[in-house]
């Protein structure tokens, strides 16, 4: 057994393993943070169109197109007009955005972040 004076650090293969382990989070944050921003869109984006006063009074359709510009605005041009839902209520319209983002890692292997937001738009009295 050596003394304490004759060990000196890591071995090369030490050193290679935390070298491992960091290129592996280094991959897995970026591939999900572009995914994880883009759900904030979607969520700030319905926030503000619930906020927005003009939305009071329009149909529907207006609604969704209104929601497709914030969309396009903030860049998010992987949310299609089907997977947003606005249905009609007694006092308000819900407006629903579902969506899958779904990044390759490694082949096969895939990462899976599902938006499923909901607002509610009160209609005008």
């Amino acid at each position: 057994m050596r003394s304490l004076k004759q060990q000196q650090g890591m071995t090369a293969i030490g050193w290679l393993i935390v070298l491992l382990l960091i290129v592996v989070i280094a991959l897995l944050v970026i591939k999900i943070m572009p995914m994880y921003l883009n759900t904030f869109k979607v969520s700030s984006a319905l926030n503000s169109l619930k906020t927005d006063v003009t939305v009071q009074g329009k149909s529907a359709l207006e609604i969704k197109k209104m929601l497709i510009n914030r969309f396009d605005i903030d860049m998010l041009q992987v949310i299609t007009p089907d997977e947003i839902d606005v249905t009609r209520g007694d006092h308000a319209y819900n407006v629903h955005v579902g969506h899958e983002f779904k990044e390759p890692l490694i082949t096969n292997l895939y990462i899976t972040l599902v938006v499923d937001e909901a607002v509610d738009i009160p209609m005008q009295q």
